[in-house]
């Protein structure tokens, strides 16, 4: 992640400038691909302001700090950030909700038999969400065909389940479920 520190109405600092930076790189492990963080550091008669922006995948994350001393400031804007990324990791969790463990997981063709541990399952595991419209298979191809991709996800308007469209050398592939 990479960390810039801007001093307004007050002379630059490298000790501050290092102190920051400590203090932010720690909130690195907890933001989800943070890829950059912005600090403003400012002075107006007797109260020091730390304002801290940070970016990444999500939306960009803001806190602030206000003190007396600089350095309080700084560590209420990064006890704050860090209270905001929590409860954004918590509220994600409680929307995506538990995993099932890997006991109760179905077994059978194309799935994987290893044992995964709860806590590695976020580093081995992508989520990415694609809109499916409901189409029948003749729109679901022009479609693919207009996309330039290889695999469409649609429902189907016949049967209203989920089914996937591949395009691999020249040739359609439709996949749809069905039970065993």
């Amino acid at each position: 992640m990479q960390i810039s520190v801007t001093f307004r109405h007050m002379e630059a600092d490298q000790g501050v400038k290092d102190y920051v930076k400590e203090k932010v790189q720690r909130l690195e492990k907890f933001a989800e691909n943070p890829r950059e963080a912005h600090v403003v550091l400012s002075v107006e008669k007797f109260r020091h302001s730390a304002e801290l922006t940070i970016a990444g995948d999500g939306l960009p994350i803001n806190s602030e700090g206000r003190d007396r001393d600089l350095y309080a400031a700084i560590d209420q804007m990064v006890d704050k950030m860090d209270r905001q990324i929590r409860e954004r990791r918590e509220k994600v969790k409680k929307k995506r909700g538990a995993l099932p463990s890997p006991e109760l997981a179905p077994r059978g063709r194309g799935l994987s038999t290893g044992r995964i541990r709860e806590e590695g399952v976020s580093s081995l595991i992508r989520r990415r969400r694609i809109p499916a419209k409901p189409m029948s298979l003749e729109e679901a191809m022009a479609q693919l065909k207009l996309s330039g991709k290889t695999y469409l996800f649609f429902i189907n308007s016949h049967s209203g389940e989920m089914n996937a469209l591949h395009w691999k050398n020249g040739d359609y592939e439709w996949i749809e479920p069905s039970p065993e």
